[in-house]
């Protein structure tokens, strides 16, 4: 018995040595983060099982890449390159730099285990060696890992220098390629990538549409800033906006559409003459996702090359926006199809939008040469969270009620703001008078609530009152206040 306890404790190493390492091309998408930036790469496959022998090949989608040349590449694929190709039998992947080398991973490696990993020249080539496997953290989750680090050898095995040389890729058992490079431009490109997310297993960020895009909740604010240039002898124009949200209606099935109604004020300065115009209206806007889901621009990969008769976009996508939000970027028939290749073209309109999770679109830019109109979100607030600059105070109140300040340091809050069932009215530094009313009103100036105010702490029950954005106003004989409360 002890001699067989011994013999496990020497095999268990090598078992956990040999573990399988093979879900590189799991279904749904993988997202990779660009070494020091926040830029975003994925990739996503189709597969094909080949008879008898079960070998299996992978392909991702196309993508158009730029390079120095003036013709852009078609026909390489993503992070991964266009296609993988697995051999069941011994667990190696094969993929395909953009000069159709060979580039190999063996994913049952043990540990000490060496292979040629891709060719650099004539006569040279970088060697993988797996120097660990052991449990290591990806995305926040500890898994086996297997690192496999790489050296520069000549054909007779002499070490050479190269900045290659002690790079490595983590080969991760539950999520394939937890770090790797950009396989199409493997070995002319040293610059890493960083797994942050995955479908299956479901780990770390994951895909988003329209319905992420436009997911608003009452009270929510958000912040512009924006300008018109005119470059033919027209006006220009800068402006800031304050959007806040206080009505949200869904409907359809499943819920599958929204009406959202905002409270907006917007300044303009107009030159030249420097023309200032302060304006508030109630701007009603509806999303059909099920319609939308037809328009699928957002939802491409970054880098993928979608043809639209002579034109193509671009799409890139960023992460860790807007406190850890995830954008993509729409920079829309940036490429045009002349001269037999798909190129930039001189002299076209520019145009771009920015999307973000559950803020809209962030960023709009757009060039026709005679005309430049550009806008972004600088601030946002959403229940407790906050990002950004705001371009000033919140919006007057809609109602046309004087104001007078109240001296010293006097304040009325009301506490929680918004709030769903009940919240305080607090006065601070001023006398209680007898006289002293809280009144509620809707967006229409209807009266809704009136409360006698007899303490510095007084409770407003919500009871019917339906959620939305609403005014008050505190009055007495020494007092004048008004301001803004959400109801969710």
């Amino acid at each position: 018995m002890k001699k067989l306890i011994f013999t496990l404790f020497l095999i268990a190493p090598i078992l956990l040595n040999a573990q399988n390492y093979t879900n590189i091309c799991s279904p749904g998408p993988a997202f990779y983060k660009k070494m020091n930036t926040n830029v975003l790469k994925a990739y996503r496959t189709t597969s094909y099982t080949i008879p008898v022998s079960g070998d299996t090949i992978f392909y991702s989608f196309a993508t158009i890449r730029d390079t120095a040349a003036e013709c852009k590449d078609t026909t390489k694929g993503s992070i991964l390159g266009r296609k993988i190709y697995r051999e069941s039998a011994n667990y190696l992947f094969y993929f395909f730099n953009k000069d159709n080398d060979t580039i190999y991973i063996n994913a049952k490696a043990v540990l000490n285990d060496t292979w040629r990993f891709v060719k650099l020249t004539s006569g040279t080539f970088l060697e993988a060696k797996v120097v660990s496997i052991a449990p290591d953290s990806v995305m926040g989750v500890l898994d086996d890992m297997m690192k496999i680090e790489l050296q520069a050898k000549r054909n007779d095995g002499t070490l050479l220098t190269s900045p290659w040389n002690g790079t490595y890729l983590k080969l991760s058992k539950h999520y394939g390629l937890a770090r790797t490079f950009d396989m199409t431009n493997v070995p002319f490109d040293t610059t890493h990538y960083t797994i942050v997310g995955k479908l299956k297993p479901v780990i770390g960020i994951q895909e988003f549409g329209w319905k992420e895009v436009y997911n608003y909740n009452i009270g929510d604010v958000l912040h512009f800033s924006g300008y018109t240039n005119s470059f033919t002898g027209g006006t220009s124009t800068t402006w800031k906006e304050i959007q806040n949200v206080f009505s949200k209606t869904t409907y359809g099935a499943n819920n599958d559409s929204v009406i959202y109604k905002f409270d907006r004020c917007r300044s303009t300065i107009t030159n030249p003459g420097n023309n200032h115009v302060y304006m508030r209206d109630t701007i009603t806007i509806k999303y059909r996702f099920t319609v939308m889901a037809n328009d699928s621009t957002i939802l491409r990969y970054p880098d993928q090359f979608k043809r639209q008769n002579v034109y193509a976009s671009q799409f890139d996508r960023y992460m860790k926006a807007f406190n850890n939000r995830q954008t993509k970027k729409v920079t829309e028939d940036k490429y045009r199809f002349l001269n037999s290749c798909f190129l930039i073209p001189s002299g076209n309109v520019l145009l771009y939008r920015n999307y973000s999770e559950g803020l809209g679109v962030t960023e709009y830019y757009r060039d026709d040469q005679s005309t430049q109109d550009f806008h972004r979100l600088v601030y946002f607030k959403k229940g407790s969270e906050t990002w950004g600059n705001p371009v000033g105070t919140e919006c007057s109140p809609i109602l046309d009620v004087d104001e007078y300040p109240i001296a010293g340091s006097s304040q009325v809050r009301i506490l929680p703001n918004p709030f769903k069932n009940q919240a305080q009215i607090v006065i601070d530094g001023f006398k209680i008078t007898e006289d002293l009313r809280f009144v509620l009103y809707n967006l229409v100036g209807k009266e809704v609530l009136r409360i006698k105010i007899n303490s510095s702490i007084s409770t407003i029950e919500r009871k019917n009152l339906p959620t939305g954005l609403y005014i008050y106003t505190l009055t007495g004989k020494e007092v004048t206040v008004k301001g803004k409360l959400v109801i969710e």
